[in-house]
C-alpha cells in the first residue's frame, strides 16, 4: 500500500504493542500484516519473557523500529548494564522508571552512551515512565499515599527525567497540556492509553485519549495495543487510526 507523505507522517507516530503473542511465527505474521500502517513495534515484558531476544531480531529483519518496554527499575549499576545491553540490541527506544531516581536514570544514559560510542552506533532514545495510565487520582492518593495532585506529581517526575538526560517521558496524553510548556520542543511525550476511532483501549486504562486528541495535545509517539488487537479487522482499524492522526497533523 502506497501512503501519501502525510499518511507516512501519521504512520511514524504509531507504535503497535506486540502482546499476547505465543510464537515467533505469529509475531512475524503480525509485523508483516501491520507494518504498512505502523512505524514502531513495542516489545514488552510478556513477549520478551516468552520469546526473548529473537523477538527483537525478527522485528528488525523487517526493517521496523523497536520500542523495548521493559521499564528498568533497579540499582544504578544494574540499570546501567541493562541499558548497555539494550543499546547493543539496536533498539530505537527503551524506558526506565522515573521512580528509580536521578542517579539510576543517569546511569541508564551513561550505559547507553558508552556502548553507542564504542560501536559507533546511534544511542537509543531513553524515556522515563512517570505514572502508569492505569493509575488515577484515587489510586495515587489512597494506595500510593501521594498527596500531590496527579498532574503536579507527573510534572515532578518528568523534570527529574529531563535533568537526568533522558529524551522524554511516558505519560497519559491527558497530561501533556499541563506538561508541555515546561519542556523544549525536542522533549518526547510517548503516550499509551490510546483508544481507536471505534474501539476501546481496554477496561483497565483509566486515562485514555483518542489518536487525534493525543496528537493535538503534542504526543510524539502513540502506543496502541488492544484498540487494534481486539478489532474485527486489525488492518482496517490501524488504517482508520492512521487517518485520524493524519487529520490532526
Amino acid at each position: 500500500m502506497n501512503l501519501t507523505q502525510k499518511e507516512e507522517q501519521a504512520r511514524s507516530k504509531i507504535c503497535f504493542v506486540l502482546d499476547n503473542i505465543k510464537t515467533m511465527a505469529e509475531l512475524e505474521e503480525t509485523v508483516i500484516e501491520l507494518s504498512p500502517f505502523v512505524g514502531f513495534f513495542k516489545i514488552g515484558k510478556e513477549t520478551f519473557t516468552r520469546l526473548g531476544i529473537e523477538s527483537i531480531k525478527t522485528v528488525q529483519k523487517h526493517n521496523a523500529n523497536i520500542f523495548l518496554d521493559l521499564k528498568y527499575h533497579d540499582i544504578p549499576n544494574t540499570v546501567k548494564g541493562a541499558a548497555s545491553a539494550a543499546t547493543e540490541l539496536g533498539v530505537y527506544m527503551f524506558n526506565v522508571h522515573c521512580l528509580g531516581g536521578k542517579e539510576m536514570m543517569r546511569a541508564a544514559v551513561e550505559g547507553a552512551k558508552r556502548i553507542a560510542e564504542k560501536h559507533s552506533i546511534k544511542k537509543p532514545k531513553i524515556i522515563g515512565v512517570t505514572l502508569l495510565t492505569c493509575i488515577d487520582e484515587v489510586i495515587l492518593k489512597n494506595e500510593l499515599l501521594i498527596e500531590k495532585p496527579l498532574t503536579e506529581y507527573v510534572l515532578h517526575l518528568a523534570k527529574m527525567a529531563q535533568q537526568s538526560g533522558l529524551d522524554g517521558i511516558v505519560c497519559s496524553a491527558n497530561d501533556i497540556d499541563y506538561l508541555k510548556p515546561h519542556f523544549d520542543d525536542e522533549f518526547m511525550f510517548v503516550t499509551p492509553g490510546i483508544k481507536g476511532v471505534s474501539t476501546s483501549a481496554g477496561a483497565d486504562q483509566k486515562r485514555v485519549s483518542s489518536p487525534s486528541g493525543a496528537v493535538k495535545a503534542g504526543s510524539s509517539i502513540l502506543v496502541i495495543g488492544r484498540a487494534i488487537t481486539n478489532a474485527k479487522s486489525r488492518k482496517e482499524t490501524a488504517y482508520e487510526i492512521l487517518k485520524d492522526i493524519e487529520g490532526a497533523l
